[in-house]
């Protein structure tokens, strides 16, 4: 299909309901059929550009419409208290909040448009919520709770997909210490409307073009679900200087969450599963006129974890395209290069 003149990208809806029951690969047993038939799925799709609409994958639609009611309290207190109170993010802790314009995923592009609050895990981090709304720290807590469940079974997932040991993924997810929850807010933003679909790189996007940096993230969708958000291919797991060419809309139905492979899996597979850039442009007036709410949660192995290219994907004279990296050093130089620039 296209949207405003631009061609939407193929994302298969996968219904993930096998992996939530605890039999199969979940119970240490030879893997169900239909949850082969979900890791074919999947290995399919992250072959090709590593986007999936994922759905039935253990959050309630009433507890989605919290997380966003929460998010939405967060972010519309007046600015001035957001500034003085809230807890400040910077690279090093990677929680708190992050003000309009001052990230940029793309350092060709001038700040982003928009402002974000991250939430990391116990006991390795502990979350500073001074100057939340008082509910905002429950419902991020259960929402974490959730997405860690989540995290595990999609580990699982993986591995059946990839031919690898069934807890190779999950193996580096005993701690969560790396892994972060941001909800992020986009506020209304006519006079940035441009009309040039993203072309014009002096032009500020709500999110630059980038690859995210961990092993796979979940995004989950407001109500305005993907607006905005484009995908395009890449042939490795770190998109470096972007260019504007050959975007592609990302339309999926409203409920259940966008997964993408992050730099990490691309590391580990020697791009046989590809880690794609992506960016949320203001694709019109109307979409410009309204602000866009996401959560995204960005799932990084513990941070002693090595990341290196597993053997399976250097057969037929295959070499490792990637050195051996631990997964808190990786992090910290990405997050290093979003936060200041350097």
């Amino acid at each position: 299909g296209t949207v405003c003149g631009t061609v939407s990208a193929d994302i298969p809806t996968i219904d993930f309901g096998p992996f939530l029951s605890d039999d199969g690969i979940l119970a240490g047993d030879s893997p169900t059929p239909a949850q082969i038939a979900v890791a074919e799925q999947i290995d399919k799709a992250c072959r090709n550009h590593g986007f999936i609409h994922l759905t039935n994958f253990g959050i309630t639609d009433e507890f989605r419409k919290e997380c966003f009611e929460a998010s939405s309290n967060l972010f519309h207190q007046p600015e001035q208290h957001k500034l003085e109170n809230l807890s400040r993010i910077n690279p090093k802790t990677n929680m708190g909040y992050s003000p309009m314009r001052t990230e940029s995923l793309n350092r060709n592009r001038p700040l982003e448009l928009k402002e974000a609050f991250n939430v990391r895990f116990p006991p390795a981090n502990i979350n500073d919520y001074r100057g939340c709304p008082p509910a905002f720290s429950e419902t991020a807590k259960r929402l974490q709770t959730v997405l860690k469940g989540a995290a595990i079974r999609y580990g699982y997932a993986c591995a059946l997909a990839l031919g690898l040991p069934r807890t190779f993924f999950v193996d580096t997810l005993k701690q969560f210490d790396l892994c972060a929850i941001r909800f992020l807010h986009a506020p209304p933003c006519e006079e940035e409307f441009s009309g040039d679909n993203g072309a014009n790189v002096n032009a500020p996007l709500r999110i630059g073009e980038h690859t995210d940096f961990g092993v796979y993230t979940f995004l989950l969708l407001g109500e305005h679900g993907a607006e905005g958000l484009q995908i395009k291919s890449v042939d490795g797991g770190d998109t470096g200087k972007e260019s504007v060419e050959n975007w592609k809309d990302v339309v999926v139905p409203p409920h259940g969450a966008i997964i993408n492979t992050g730099a990490l899996m691309a590391r580990w597979t020697n791009d046989v599963w590809k880690a794609t850039a992506h960016r949320v442009i203001i694709p019109s007036k109307q979409v410009a006129s309204r602000e866009r709410y996401s959560i995204a949660f960005f799932v990084d192995p513990d941070c002693n974890s090595m990341v290196k290219v597993h053997d399976k994907f250097c057969t037929d004279g295959n070499a490792p395209k990637y050195e051996p990296i631990t997964s808190s050093d990786y992090l910290a130089m990405k997050l290093k290069e979003m936060m200041t620039g350097d």
